[in-house]
C-alpha cells in the first residue's frame, strides 16, 4: 500500500530519465575532476544537496497533486526544471572533459 502511494507520486518515465541524468552527471562530474585534479568531496555533497531541493519540491508538489489536481502541471514544471538542471552540469561536466562547447551554450552554464 505505501510502495502504491509513492508510485502514484512519480511518475515512472519522469523518474527513469531523471536517475540516468543525475547517474551521468555523477560520473561525468567525478571523471572531470578527477582528471583535473580538482576533486572535492564537498562539491559532490553540494550538488545532492541542491538535487535533494528541487526533488523534495517535486514530492511535494506530487502530493499536493493528488489533493488539488490543477498542481499535476506544476510537477511536470518541477520536473523540466530538474532536467534542465541536470543537462546544464552534464554540458558544464563535458565542458571540463575537454569537449568543445559553443560560446552560446557554455554562458549558461553555471560554474
Amino acid at each position: 500500500m505505501i510502495a502504491d502511494f509513492l508510485r502514484s507520486l512519480v511518475d515512472p518515465t519522469q523518474a527513469q530519465v531523471l536517475i540516468y541524468m543525475i547517474a551521468a552527471n555523477v560520473i561525468l562530474g567525478i571523471g572531470a575532476s578527477v582528471l583535473s585534479g580538482t576533486f572535492e568531496l564537498n562539491k559532490l555533497l553540494n550538488f545532492w544537496k541542491r538535487v535533494l531541493t528541487v526533488f523534495g519540491a517535486y514530492i511535494a508538489v506530487s502530493v499536493i497533486a493528488i489533493v488539488l489536481t490543477d498542481f499535476v502541471a506544476m510537477r511536470t514544471v518541477i520536473w523540466a526544471a530538474l532536467i534542465a538542471y541536470m543537462t546544464a552540469q552534464i554540458v558544464g561536466n563535458l565542458k571540463d572533459l575537454g569537449l568543445p562547447i559553443p560560446k552560446g551554450v557554455s554562458k549558461f552554464i553555471e560554474r
